[in-house]
């Protein structure tokens, strides 16, 4: 991998295609090309036209991206799609991010930029790192978890996911990385996992409580080859304004949530979210006001609908999820989630169904 070079031309157009727009059709093309798939079937139903699924400055909104994982994992022959189109997205379609990653010192900087620009990957991307211990090996597990809520469409979109990290961190070292071990909660039907050896490298594991890409600490540590701190400077400052770009074209409030998603358990202040969509915390109080919610507000949906997830989804404790989520015990979390719903973490679990939580309810 070249270094960025002096004459970098810097990117101007804040509208192109987030990644899991241009993965998308990447998945339809395979479908119409390699499968014979019609494309009016595929789009049916996610109001995406096919002029505008070929247009990469046109953005699909999450509503589109949803219908579109549930639609093309319907149509959908290959058990390898997600893995094949993962592993096409390479350090270049990540645009700007990729130039701020590019110029980090080292993996471990590379990975937080990742997790911060979440949003840049997928309007609802969301991610947690968490340190633990793997066997013998002390790592960084990166915990994902789907936009899709369908279960076929949430597995393609996994799978693609840790292929397109895997392809993405060897472009970043210019060379094969290996990983300790990846966990998917989805399983699988096929006997035979060489592709996913072969792309991989590292112990795949299907039917895990979790979906985790398990980082080892030494390849964290490890310097990237090119690092350029005044262009992931000046890239990292484009990201914040893409960001801010995204919270004017998909929404404020929207674009709030994903940033809380991703700071999940750390609790940023209003004055921290206001300085990363560049306002004031008055503008932004102003801003939230004006429609009807409040910074506060946006924390206890955002926790409602995590705490919600981590209840049907995990096995983990009631007091683990309170510590997740950023609560000084359990028993503030159980006073809030009944406050939220009606009912205690523990009843909700009982009697709530098993899969994934769809986003956008509000607490009572």
């Amino acid at each position: 991998m070249t270094p960025i070079a002096s004459n970098v031309a810097v990117p101007g157009d804040q509208k192109r295609g987030l990644l899991n727009s241009y993965e998308l059709r990447l998945m339809c093309r395979d479908l119409v090309e390699q499968q014979g798939c019609d494309l009016d079937v595929i789009l049916r139903g996610s109001g995406v036209s096919p002029r505008q699924l070929e247009n990469p400055a046109h953005r699909l909104t999450l509503e589109q991206e949803l219908t579109l994982y549930t639609r093309i994992a319907q149509c959908n022959s290959d058990p390898l799609l997600g893995l094949r189109t993962g592993a096409r997205l390479s350090l270049p379609n990540y645009d700007m991010l990729g130039h701020a990653m590019m110029g980090a010192a080292t993996v471990q900087e590379a990975l937080q930029l990742l997790a911060e620009f979440a949003p840049l990957v997928s309007w609802a991307s969301h991610s947690q790192l968490r340190s633990e211990r793997h066997g013998d090996v002390d790592c960084k597990a990166l915990m994902i978890y789907p936009t899709a809520t369908d279960s076929p469409a949430a597995a393609l979109e996994i799978e693609s996911t840790f292929a397109s990290l895997q392809t993405l961190f060897n472009d970043l070292l210019g060379e094969r990385v290996q990983f300790a071990g990846i966990e998917m909660r989805h399983r699988t039907d096929s006997t035979d996992l060489s592709p996913y050896q072969e792309l991989f490298d590292c112990p795949v594991a299907f039917g895990c409580t979790r979906n985790a890409l398990l980082i080892p600490r030494t390849l964290l540590a490890r310097r990237l080859p090119h690092p350029q701190p005044e262009y992931a400077s000046l890239f990292r400052e484009l990201c914040r304004e893409s960001m801010s770009a995204l919270a004017e074209d998909r929404g404020l409030i929207a674009s709030i949530k994903s940033l809380l998603r991703v700071q999940e358990g750390r609790l940023p202040t209003l004055t921290k979210v206001a300085s990363h969509f560049n306002q004031s915390p008055r503008t932004l109080r102003r801003h939230l006001h004006a429609r009807g919610t409040s910074y506060q507000a946006l924390l206890d949906e955002v926790h409602f609908e995590l705490a919600r997830r981590y209840l049907t989804s995990t096995q983990l404790s009631v007091q683990a999820i309170a510590r997740q989520l950023g609560y000084v015990d359990a028993r503030s979390f159980r006073t809030a989630f009944k406050r939220w719903s009606g009912q205690t973490p523990g009843s909700f679990r009982a009697f709530a169904p098993i899969g994934p939580v769809e986003s956008g309810s509000k607490p009572l």
